[in-house]
């Protein structure tokens, strides 16, 4: 990928760009634009990352100045592109680059088991990508515990959940007491208590939760159950 250097013009509604040809042979005419954000991070962003990475420094017995370099350094490894291989840096980070950054460290928490003090739905910016990790997880996205795969899209009555195809439905890991809580006082009132979002079951995760070679390959959307 090579990249330029150029200005936007907005003229009726229209998007030029105006930027120079690099002097490289066999350039294809098609070319991708990638936009910054100009949004600098906030106050509330900042909290956030420093309290993940406090939790991780004191889970690992580091100082959370030791953790901020680490991780600063693996996300500019694992975001090379959209940062133009430059060092992320907290301190001038934008609003969307300061939220993957936070979105990395909530999915190390819950990947390495690490106990936090305020709970993850509340440091998170994601809520979709935060949910999906505690399912790859199998790890409460409320309160970090081991899960119980909550069907929002529920199967039905007499199916084998192993057999039958999941792939598309609606689904939430809830540890024993919230997957009560759950049918007790039904999904309106639960989301609402909770702010959580039920994702959709994929491929990925049928793998994860042992979904049958078969189910997987039909791929179906589940529709009603009970």
């Amino acid at each position: 990928m090579i990249t330029t250097e150029g200005k936007v013009y907005e003229q009726r509604g229209i998007v030029y760009v105006k930027t120079s040809r690099p002097g490289v042979d066999n350039l294809a005419d098609d070319v991708t634009i990638l936009w910054h954000d100009s949004r600098d991070k906030t106050p509330e962003q900042l909290r956030k990352a420093w309290a993940l990475m406090t939790e991780i420094a004191a889970f690992q017995g580091e100082d959370k100045e030791s953790v901020y370099r680490e991780q600063s350094l693996e996300f500019s490894s694992r975001n090379m592109e959209t940062l133009q291989g430059m060092l992320f840096h907290l301190s001038t980070a934008t609003v969307s680059e300061a939220s993957a950054f936070i979105s990395m460290l909530v999915e190390i928490i819950v990947e390495y088991g690490i106990p936090t003090k305020e709970p993850l739905l509340n440091l998170c910016e994601d809520i979709e990508r935060y949910i999906y990790v505690c399912l790859l997880n199998k790890k409460c996205c409320i309160c970090g515990r081991k899960a119980e795969l909550h069907h929002v899209s529920q199967i039905g009555m007499g199916y084998n959940r192993r057999e039958k195809p999941q792939i598309g439905a609606l689904v939430l890991p809830l540890a024993t007491e919230y997957h009560r809580e759950y049918h007790n006082i039904g999904r309106t009132a639960f989301e609402e208590k909770y702010h959580v979002v039920p994702v959709r079951f994929d491929e990925r995760l049928a793998k994860v939760y042992g979904l049958s070679e078969q189910a997987r390959r039909e791929g179906n959307y589940v529709g009603n159950a009970g």
